[in-house]
């Protein structure tokens, strides 16, 4: 997976098909599946993200969508470009789900839940921090498939 985008261009993206995916749903009157907590659609996606580490070999990272209320079920791992590299940190959503990670190695996967909300934005935030700190400026590469 190539991939220049940052946090919030890839969360961009996601919202833009699940939102996609909420109203190609709401058109077909045989799939009323809004209003339904947890709502699946039985689509899968994949996606990757730079993230620029700062002071310390830390990053914090934030933003705020609106996610059409799917619940994403998600696999990701990260590229480091130092080997024996050690990442924690966590991920999590304002509306429940998330991980939270130590020792993760570069290429081991971890699996969450994030949930979005129906109804308004949902903020997605995103904290590593590596081991040793990585220098300021270094670019870890976040890869992740979600199934909606």
């Amino acid at each position: 997976m190539e991939t220049t985008l940052s946090f919030t261009d890839a969360m961009a993206g996601i919202s833009d098909e699940l939102y996609a995916q909420a109203m190609a749903r709401m058109s077909d009157k045989r799939c009323q599946l809004l209003g339904v907590p947890g709502l699946h659609a039985n689509a899968r996606t994949s996606m990757a993200f730079e993230v620029k580490l700062g002071p310390g070999g830390l990053a914090n990272l934030s933003v705020k969508r609106y996610c059409s209320g799917f619940t994403l079920d998600c696999s990701a791992w990260i590229e480091a470009p130092v080997p024996g590299t050690l990442i924690a940190g966590h991920i999590h959503s304002s509306d429940g789900g998330g991980a939270e990670f130590t020792e993760l190695q570069p290429g081991q996967r971890v699996r969450f839940t994030l949930k979005t909300n129906l109804w308004a934005r949902t903020t997605l935030s995103l904290h590593l921090r590596t081991t040793p700190a990585l220098p300021e400026g270094t670019v870890l590469k976040v890869c992740m498939d979600i199934n909606y």
